[in-house]
């Protein structure tokens, strides 16, 4: 499994049992919770669950760490081998690096990952309609809106690596 990737000046380290208390504070944040599809409390022990189920290689969730700070969680996760597909997510938590280019970093970072050693087809990505910020910055990646989903709350946004390369390659000339 892997635990550390680092690409495009930041490291995303794999989700440890010790950091799982913070990324549940971070998650149980309102400005986090506002722009996920679960919006309940999440406890201690629902935490500790989660974190049993998600351990495993159909699921990578890592901190995005740049500068020496953690920031924020990605992950691609419910992998299908077979179907070489996969749902990403992120957020960043530190909001010092909400309008900067990290998410970006960290994502590219992720893709490549998810492309190149796992030789995934088509990462997906679910995005609540109201959430402009997350729209803008999937859809600058290459996402595209799947069909039928333009009025659908949780909307299913889909990459394949030939629109990701095209865009990979312009993103990374504005770093």
């Amino acid at each position: 499994m892997k635990t550390i990737i680092e690409k495009y000046n930041v490291t995303l380290m794999r989700l440890t049992e010790d950091k799982i208390e913070m990324v549940r504070k971070w998650r149980n944040d309102p400005k986090i919770v506002q722009y996920m599809n679960y919006k309940e409390y999440i406890t201690p022990e629902m935490q500790q669950k989660w974190f049993q189920r998600i351990n495993n290689n159909n699921n990578y969730f890592f901190i995005i760490i740049y500068d020496k700070k953690e920031i924020g969680l990605i992950n691609i996760r419910d992998i299908d081998y077979e179907k070489k597909e996969g749902e990403g997510g992120i957020f960043i938590y530190d909001d010092e690096y909400l309008d900067s280019d990290v998410p970006f970093r960290a994502a590219l970072c992720l893709t490549d990952f998810c492309f190149e050693e796992l030789c995934l087809k088509k990462i997906k990505a679910h995005i609540l309609n109201n959430n402009k910020r997350a729209i803008e910055f999937n859809t600058f990646l290459g996402f595209k809106i799947a069909e039928n989903q333009e009025n659908v709350k949780n909307q299913l946004y889909t990459l394949i690596p030939d629109d990701y390369y095209i865009i990979r390659d312009k993103i990374i000339k504005l770093f």
